[in-house]
């Protein structure tokens, strides 16, 4: 755990808890901006210290958004009323109290990311930081030129490089010291950190109270160096918060290379301040790279650590592979990578290093593989049969190497394919089996269509005679009962002819061996059919009715035969199953391929589960056989049968309560190929 930063803590507070800390914070300001003021002569052609522009910008990012204006306005009232105690004219102080608000604002807008508090945990991060106070600073300095120019300051004195480096190291330091996470970056022991600190204070006494050498300034050099390489975030933003103080009141007070080469106090403290903004970001920037690095080697670490473990607890087998002179040496395996190779992964010689360094006997059916890669070939696939895992067994294998890799060691991946390849062979015999079956089925089929056809024959004959007698005694003078009989064996005889026909319609396909499709008139047949079957459904008070969409249609690709028997199959079923006193109702719809007719009756409807079946040779619904309506389960196996042979296609549409719909589909006749 690296610990919580000053700044993210004090978002975790309560109003109450952060209330009284913004107010001591100002109060803070206000002592701050006071004492940079006293420290030395105070005019506007010279600015103070500026330690608590720093405080105020951490302030301002911490606060959460729509409160950084009112907050930054209110420390920087701070400061004006500390400015205006020390002296400083009331106009001034107005004018860059303003300054010092925009330079606040665009410090923040430049670091913050995307409402998140600053990090120092990145290179990027601590430029970012470094960037934005030069980019505010410079604002800054700017505007104050500007000012004191309009006063009536020579431009000598007005140009204000005092407030730029003030304000410049006042950033450096405070805001580091607010958003350091406390152990983060923590790698010295306490001894080493006690040197590190004991060894700087002594630089710092040796530079500033024995010499007034400037070169000597850069022996804290390498001790900075050292925090940034081995101090923790707390620890590094601490000692800079300390060196700058230290150093800025050892140059007040006249000590020092910076007091001794300077012509005033002010210049002393500029010079200062330039150098301490150099050691500051540079030392920041550096703790920064060092972190950034240790947490990349860390995630790639903790990377690698969970790509050994997925390796290792992988049900697949994996070796790399090393080329040794002429010998293969397996330098890491798996568990399974180590079965695969016929040994123990329970043994203690593998428990104790993750190098086995196992050379591959010459004849390894292994070696063949790995020498087609070694050879230059970026990989090969293929099967072997090892004696490893835990007998005889197949085995998949890929072997790899990385693009560029010198070291020539090779990835080795054995999958044991032993139960695929059996379930493989099982698979094929269940397919072989089914195969087997399906064309035993297929000929009980055929024999079955050639049994019904050969029925259907041997009754024509004897039912043509039937059915012309009884046509014959129909004709001739008979009582009462002698034509009640008669009409009885011509009704009858009637019946088992269409059944018949129906029989031999399914057994030979009519429609294949009909006339080939040509155009027809559609509307005409639509007529016929419904004439002929008026008389059949006012029986049963059922009306037929056509609809005009139904009228003046184009033709249609199909035969005579075909088209009659379809509309005839699929009406005659319509009425069959409507009530009495209800309707039969053709409608038709025409687009620039197909011309559709839709037959919707009034009947009990089919269930969704029988919608497809009832095409199906014999098969007929639940109701149809509970209810012991007239039928073989042909008609509509038929229907379909012979729109197939024309290009034509049907389907049924019904809720399964409230009658039904069949939609039937006909090439039109411009679609019908010349070559016909």
């Amino acid at each position: 755990m690296v610990g919580a930063s000053l700044a993210s803590t004090a978002r975790r507070w309560s109003r109450p808890r952060r209330l009284l800390a913004l107010l001591l914070a100002l109060l803070l300001v206000f002592g701050l901006s006071i004492a940079g003021g006293n420290a030395l002569d105070v005019s506007i052609a010279r600015a103070d210290l500026a330690p608590a522009s720093g405080l105020i910008a951490v302030l301002a990012l911490i606060a959460r958004q729509g409160w950084r204006i009112p907050i930054t306005t209110a420390g920087v009232t701070a400061v004006a009323i500390g400015n205006l105690v020390t002296g400083l004219p009331v106009d001034y102080v107005l004018q860059t109290g303003l300054l010092r608000i925009l330079e606040i604002l665009l410090f923040c807008a430049i670091v913050e990311r995307s409402g998140r508090l600053p990090r120092l945990d990145s290179a990027a991060h601590s430029v970012r930081l470094v960037i934005g106070a030069t980019i505010a600073s410079a604002f800054f300095a700017v505007g104050v030129t500007a000012v004191r120019l309009l006063a009536g300051v020579e431009l000598a004195e007005a140009f204000a490089n005092d407030a730029f480096v003030a304000n410049l190291v006042s950033f450096v330091v405070a805001t580091p010291l607010a958003f350091a996470r406390v152990r983060q970056g923590a790698t010295a022991s306490r001894t080493e950190v006690t040197a590190q600190w004991l060894l700087m204070a002594a630089a710092l006494i040796v530079t500033f109270t024995l010499s007034v050498n400037i070169s000597l300034s850069f022996l804290p050099l390498p001790l900075f160096a050292w925090a940034a390489l081995r101090l923790s975030a707390i620890g590094v933003t601490l000692q800079l918060l300390l060196v700058t103080l230290g150093t800025t009141i050892a140059t007040i007070l006249g000590w020092g290379p910076f007091a001794a080469n300077a012509d005033g106090v002010r210049d002393a403290i500029v010079v200062l301040q330039g150098g301490l903004f150099i050691f500051l970001s540079s030392t920041l920037v550096l703790w920064s790279k060092r972190v950034e690095g240790e947490l990349e080697i860390e995630r790639a670490l903790a990377k690698d650590r969970v790509l050994r473990r997925a390796v290792e607890q992988a049900q697949t087998a994996f070796l790399l592979v090393e080329p040794i002179g002429d010998a293969y040496i397996v330098v890491q395996a798996n568990d399974h990578g180590l079965r695969a190779l016929g040994m123990d992964p329970d043994n203690a010689f593998f428990s104790a290093s993750s190098e086995i360094n196992i050379a591959l006997p010459e004849d390894h059916p292994l070696i063949e593989g790995l020498s087609i890669v070694a050879g230059g070939e970026p990989r090969w696939r293929g099967e072997l049969v090892l004696e490893a895992f835990a007998g005889r067994a197949d085995a998949e294998v890929a072997i790899e190497r990385a693009a560029g890799d010198k070291s020539g060691v090779m990835s080795v991946e054995l999958t044991d394919v032993t139960e695929k390849r059996r379930e493989d062979r099982r698979l094929r015999a269940l397919v072989e089996r089914e195969r087997a079956l399906s064309a035993q089925y297929q000929e009980l089929s055929r024999q079955k269509d050639d049994f019904v056809a050969s029925i259907s024959h041997e009754l024509r004959t004897p039912l043509a005679s039937i059915v012309g007698y009884a046509e014959t005694l129909d004709e001739t003078e008979l009582d009462p009962m002698q034509r009640r009989f008669v009409d009885t064996i011509v009704r009858n005889a009637g019946r088992l002819q269409e059944r018949v026909e129906e029989l031999l319609s399914a057994a030979k396909r009519a429609a294949d061996s009909v006339d080939d499709p040509h155009p027809l008139a559609l509307d005409r047949i639509i007529g016929e059919v419904a004439d002929d079957l008026r008389a059949v459904a006012a029986s049963r008070r059922v009306d037929i009715v056509v609809e005009s969409s139904a009228t003046a249609l184009p033709e249609v690709i199909g035969t005579e035969d075909s088209v009659t028997r379809v509309l005839t199959n699929i009406m005659s079923n319509a009425v069959k199953f409507s009530p009495d006193d209800s309707s039969v109702v053709l409608s038709a719809l025409v687009d620039d391929e197909t011309i559709e007719l839709f037959v919707r009756d009034a009947g009990p409807g089919i269930p969704l589960a029988d919608q497809e079946r009832v095409f199906d040779r014999f098969y007929r619904t639940e109701d149809a056989t509970a209810n012991a309506t007239p039928g073989t389960g042909l008609g509509l196996s038929i229907v379909r049968t012979l729109l197939d042979g024309i290009g034509g296609s049907v389907l049924v549409e019904s809720d399964g309560e409230h009658g039904s719909t069949f939609i039937v589909r006909f090439a039109r006749a411009h679609d019908l190929d010349p070559a016909l």
